[in-house]
């Protein structure tokens, strides 16, 4: 537990030190989505958008592989799941609702060369937790009966 403390503790100063360069942002219906990297909004920017429809609040990603390695917050609760076995685990992080309806997307070890594992994760992990989030919807609201 410790060294997943140390690991978030380390992707939030390397986020921080990001923050410092002009982030890339483009509009939705809402607000904006902004991507602390070069060339990130490109390949999370789509998947982003419905996350923010959906209702989810957070989604954070991390390398590991354990049953827990990927955590979605949404106002219906928590929802975690591992990497499916398809899927390179690649750390990110896409926060909505900052700007108010936008979404700022960080991805510590993002780079050209790793664009089309970052594509591939944030597709299926979004898909996944959007859907995870609209169970926990009808469960939380009572239509999952």
């Amino acid at each position: 537990m410790r060294k997943l403390h140390l690991i978030l503790l380390v992707a939030a100063v390397v986020a921080n030190a990001a923050l410092a360069q002009a982030p890339a942002a483009a509009p939705t219906a809402a607000g904006s989505v902004k991507a602390v990297q070069p060339g990130l909004f490109e390949v999370a920017g789509p998947r982003v958008n419905e996350a923010v429809a959906a209702g989810v609040q957070k989604i954070t990603a991390t390398t590991n592989t354990g049953g827990r390695s990927i955590t979605v917050q949404s106002p219906w609760g928590y929802s975690y799941f591992g990497w499916p076995k398809n899927l390179k685990p690649v750390a990110f992080t896409i926060e909505t609702g900052k700007p108010a309806g936008g979404a700022t997307i960080t991805a510590p070890g993002f780079s050209d060369a790793s664009k089309a594992d970052y594509k591939a994760a944030i597709d299926g992990v979004v898909k996944h937790a959007i859907t995870s989030t609209l169970q926990n919807k009808q469960f939380a609201e009572g239509s999952g009966r």
